[in-house]
């Protein structure tokens, strides 16, 4: 026969077999601990004269033992206790248990708020203790009527075709196509020996000067740490648009519709093939005017257009499209000579 009672602190109905009255057991609702009851023991009634006897209450609990006393009863059996009937939970449980969802919630942000806060310690120390990119550079300038650069266009591995590719180079070079401004000249034009190329001038109003990086070597240990995580972007883009323009310009060719805009494509792919990847988030200001890096040489210098006869300009990381800039330093950049020869 099973021996059935309510649990004294959360009110539930408890049924357990008989073979466990006596000793202790966990409530399965509640976790409290309680003394299973005996209903076939009895004790003497205080009023009675001895002979009379009866049976202890079904619901009469025992308060659980002290904390470090362990029950031999507890330790033997170990019963578990089985619920048969859920009923509500008192008050006094749902406020508990309210209490701990919120302290479980308060946990979480305080572990979100000291995460943050570990961020930003890092953030500072990066930008108080990390490399100090800036400084003072120096630059040559190129004559602005004779010098130029040139770079041909890689087409291999773009996903085109050889034949679009063959079709547009030969169009280039029976028309080379210019696109001119006061900033650059830049030439689409395809030479004898095959290929496209592109060239840059300077534009009516711009020179092209030089700027000597190897004169700070943080920074030269900056591009050597960076160099392949600032060239990604640049390399993207430049893939993207090429194969872009060889599909757009075969395109034309073949309809004779609206020619494709090469001045978009004199930055993204022009630029991008004269360029490296710190190049590629650089920029020049003057009279705080924004004037372009060109050209990246590989050997410590960057390429930038900046206003004929500036005598000195600031360079510093540009903004990107997605709003962010990658390059974190600036530097002020001082003209002292001029260059004979052409880059």
């Amino acid at each position: 026969m099973a021996i059935q009672f309510n649990c004294p602190y959360c009110t539930s109905t408890l049924k357990v077999p008989d073979s466990t009255a006596g000793k202790q057991g966990d409530c399965p609702r509640c976790g409290t601990k309680l003394l299973i009851p005996n209903p076939t023991k009895v004790e003497v009634s205080p009023a009675a004269s001895g002979e009379n006897v009866v049976p202890p209450s079904l619901s009469q609990a025992v308060t659980p033992p002290e904390t470090g006393a362990q029950s031999t009863n507890d330790q033997e059996s170990g019963a578990p206790l089985v619920s048969v009937e859920s009923r509500p939970m008192s008050s006094m449980t749902s406020q508990y248990l309210r209490k701990r969802r919120r302290s479980n919630a308060g946990g979480v942000l305080l572990f979100l708020l000291f995460f943050g806060l570990m961020l930003g310690v890092a953030g500072y120390f990066y930008f108080a203790y990390g490399p100090n990119l800036e400084g003072n550079l120096v630059a040559a300038r190129f004559d602005a009527e004779t010098a130029k650069l040139e770079q041909r266009l890689k087409s291999a591995s773009l996903g085109v075709s050889e034949d679009v590719v063959q079709a547009v180079n030969q169009s280039f070079k029976d028309t080379p196509r210019r696109v001119q401004s006061d900033l650059m000249e830049v030439l689409f034009y395809g030479p004898e020996k095959g290929g496209l190329f592109i060239r840059l001038k300077a534009g009516s109003n711009t020179e092209l000067v030089r700027v000597d990086l190897t004169g700070d070597p943080a920074l030269m240990d900056y591009i050597s740490k960076n160099g392949v995580k600032l060239d990604q972007p640049r390399i993207s883009e430049f893939e993207t648009n090429l194969n872009k323009f060889y599909t757009e310009w075969y395109q034309f060719l073949q309809s004779g519709g609206v020619m494709p805009d090469l001045l978009s494509y004199r930055n993204k792919v022009g630029l991008n093939s004269l360029m490296g990847g710190l190049g590629y988030h650089m920029e020049a200001r003057v009279n705080n005017k924004i004037y372009p890096c060109v050209h990246d040489d590989f050997q410590g210098g960057l390429y930038f257009l900046v206003p004929r006869g500036t005598l000195q300009f600031e360079i510093l990381g540009r903004k990107m499209d997605q709003g962010w800039t990658f390059f974190p330093g600036k530097y002020q950049v001082q003209v002292t000579q001029e260059y004979s020869t052409t880059p």
